[in-house]
């Protein structure tokens, strides 16, 4: 045997191969690999100073905007990328001692007529509207930015932004903005303060900068500094420079927001029970780049419910993180290549905040807890620890993790997360792991990490590792990737749906865009395979999926595909209680299309059907949605799922019905209705949210709750009023 295969084997053999060879490959890439081939830009735009501040109402009268030179000669990416925009958009930057001003004019050749207004609510939906955007990078790092937003009706949407590209728009800053639709087409004036942003100390400043304008009637999407697909505004790589700024200081940074929170609660044979609650969250700026947080008796009653999912798969479901004080600067806490693994919610994410604070659907009182993130130079830094109360039989539980990233090279990174889990009896679980993201040549990105879990009672078979490569242009989507998470493998604050596995997969897409057929913007026909084995490869799953999509100029989409699967069940899988699918192999193929209309128009919906063989017998399953938005205050969409299974042991269909209602009194009030039917559960859910936002980052939530079975039965029923006031110093 070759030396190096009988190394090879012997690493394989001995457990170590699988979770440590990645990752060294991947650290060694990085050390004797070249820099990333980020594209420099040469754009520049200064900011004039101020004596006196400006009044922020969209009009931009004020004198002071004619001393600046504004950045214009805006590039399109969409949908021809490289030439110039089609509709001029002109931006200019005054600053004084606490504010930086932006004023924006998006010239329409159509006029008014031209816009397209849709949404006015907090972080509407971009897609959907004409849109502005600029984007900050304060550390002039290529890596991090903050991201404000606005339409033509004033609306504001903001994010902050990682390494990774991955915008957060559940971050809400304190800023203003004001818009004006006028003949020419619409124009804006943004204000934000210096302390709602982190950045260097320094007597001069350079930021990066970029800006956005999307003219959604004819989806053009066009950037000052020139960005290629698939990028978004947030790679702040292509930025330009923002010059000017000299003597900002970011003052105090110190906010206090108390909260008073009144819940009237009954549920179905239960007297009813009204606790009022007060806490307090405490926001404290520590260094220009650090960020203390600190919560005491947290409560989340304003959170909307969950989206329901019916689950027909053999593994958990995935639900996504909702409460504000775990999305803030929840991408500091992110780990490997966002998430490890390739479904909706992952195949692994060791640090899921779900896990604090929710037990069984039903929340946990959480007592308090810290939160320390930012930047230290080079370095990104995450610190977080949550108490939470004892919970029926549980015991009071204490919730930590450590994130540390260092920047290597121009656009990559390396580092390591630590987490923990301990109660009050003294049983405990931890969570070890080192990533390294690396990102070459524009396109191309190599991640991988590797994680180690430390559960009492368990002396092996506890690691997990990834490796990952990627290329993505203009044109071809390549991904090679590859996941081994062995049996014991437990991090009981993350989501692991399914351990003991090896997964690989490959794809391959191919994005023309035919010059010749004007209604069409893109043809997307792309491959995968999915094979997972157990950690004695033997095959346990096998998904090869074939999937031809159409974008159309008007945004609209049309997608057919096929998935063959092989499926290998050791032991009988219950798909509804005393049904199981027996054991054995299943080889079946089920076909799709689907098609998604404009949903800028007054009127669009979405349909899809789903079918084929399902294990030892057969599925149909059917989708259909509709959106009505008659005006930029109110829209409602309603969508509907149906499944028909067909199985020698019983057949049986099921339905989700999910109804939305929102309606913008102003684009600081807000009344929201969720409302949905289960049949698994038999259960109709209600979420009825009214917030008023009168203040900045300062609001008043009547939360309206119930669950009501599909007899009618009332089984549980909640009204809240939730106060919040910010002391901004």
């Amino acid at each position: 045997m070759h030396i190096g295969n009988r190394i090879r084997h012997q690493l394989w053999g001995s457990g170590l191969w699988t979770p440590a060879l990645p990752f060294l490959t991947v650290v060694l890439l990085g050390a004797w690999g070249s820099p990333a081939s980020a594209q420099t830009s040469d754009k520049r735009v200064s900011a004039v100073y101020i004596e006196s501040a400006i009044v922020v109402d969209g009009n931009l009268d004020e004198p002071e905007w004619q001393l600046v030179e504004p950045a214009r000669d805006f590039i399109q990416k969409e949908p021809h990328q490289g030439e110039p925009a089609t509709e001029p958009t002109e931006v200019r930057i005054l600053y004084d001692n606490d504010t930086l001003y932006l004023g924006i004019f998006c010239f329409d050749s159509a006029g008014a007529e031209g816009i397209v207004l849709t949404d006015i609510t907090r972080d509407y939906s971009d897609s959907t509207n004409d849109h502005f955007a600029v984007a900050l990078d304060t550390f002039d790092d290529d890596r991090n930015s903050f991201l404000f937003a606005t339409n033509p009706g004033g609306a504001k949407r903001d994010a902050q932004s990682g390494a990774q590209g991955s915008p957060n728009f559940d971050w809400d800053g304190i800023w203003h903005v004001k818009a004006r639709i006028t003949e020419s087409g619409w124009q804006a004036e943004m204000a934000i303060p210096f302390k709602t942003l982190r950045f260097r100390e320094g007597e001069h400043q350079t930021w990066g900068v970029n800006f956005v304008r999307r003219v959604r009637r004819k989806s053009e999407d066009s950037h000052w500094s020139p960005v290629p697909r698939p990028y978004r505004l947030v790679g702040v790589q292509f930025a330009g420079a923002l010059e000017g700024l000299a003597g900002i200081r970011q003052g105090r940074n110190l906010n206090i927001k108390p909260y008073l929170s009144a819940p009237l609660t009954r549920r179905d044979g239960d007297d009813v029970d009204f606790m009022p609650e007060v806490g307090v969250d405490v926001k404290y700026g520590v260094t220009p780049g650090l960020t203390l947080d600190l919560t005491v008796n947290t409560d989340f009653a304003q959170v909307e419910a969950d989206e329901q999912q019916i689950n027909l798969t053999r593994f958990s479901l995935f639900f996504p993180e909702k409460r504000e004080f775990f999305l803030e600067n929840s991408a500091i806490f992110q780990f490997g290549k966002v998430q490890m693994g390739f479904g909706p919610g992952g195949d692994l994410i060791p640090f899921f905040t779900r896990r604090i604070g929710i037990s069984e659907g039903r929340l946990v009182p959480i007592l308090g807890g810290a939160r320390l993130t930012g930047r230290m130079g080079r370095y990104t830094l995450g610190i977080l620890s949550i108490q939470a109360d004892e919970f029926e039989t549980t015991p009071s539980t204490n919730f930590s993790v450590v994130r540390l990233r260092r920047d290597i090279l121009s656009r990559s990174e390396v580092g390591g997360i630590f987490v923990n889990k301990h109660d009050t009896d003294g049983r405990f679980n931890r969570t070890f792991g080192a990533d390294v993201n690396l990102r070459f040549l524009t396109y191309l990105e190599i991640n991988s990490s590797v994680l180690k879990t430390d559960t009492p009672g368990i002396e092996e078979q506890e690691w997990a590792s990834d490796f990952t490569v990627t290329w993505n242009d203009p044109k071809l989507e390549v991904e090679g990737k590859y996941l081994s998470i062995e049996d014991n493998f437990n991090p009981e604050v993350g989501f692991v749906p399914r351990v003991g596995m090896r997964k690989s997969r490959g794809k391959f897409a191919f994005k023309p865009r035919p010059e010749s057929v004007s209604w069409i913007r893109e043809f997307k026909p792309s491959v995968s395979l999915d094979y997972i084995t157990d950690q004695e490869n033997t095959l346990e799953t096998r998904v090869f999926n074939t999937r031809f999509s159409t974008l159309f100029e008007d945004s609209s989409r049309l997608e057919f595909a096929r998935n063959a699967r092989f499926e290998r069940l050791d032991e009988p899988f219950f798909i509804r209680p005393n049904q199981p699918i027996p054991v054995g192999d299943y080889h079946f193929d089920e076909y799709s299309a689907s098609f998604t209309s404009n949903q800028s128009l007054v009127f669009s919906g979405n349909a899809g059907v789903t079918t084929g063989n399902f294990f030892d017998g057969e599925k149909d399953s059917y989708s259909l949605g509709f959106l009505l938005q008659p005006g930029y205050r109110f829209n409602t969409d309603v969508s509907w799922s149906f499944d028909d299974v067909r199985l020698p042991s019983g057949d049986f269909t099921t339905n989700l019905v999910t109804t939305r209602l929102r309606y913008s009194f102003t684009t600081t009030m807000f009344l929201n209705a969720l409302i949905q039917y289960n049949s698994n559960l038999r259960e109709f859910s209600s979420n009825i949210r009214f917030n008023f936002i009168y203040k900045p980052l300062s609001d008043f939530f009547l939360v309206y709750n119930e669950r009501r079975s599909s007899t009618g039965e009332v089984r549980e029923r909640a009204l809240i009023a939730k106060l919040t006031y910010l002391f901004d110093f």
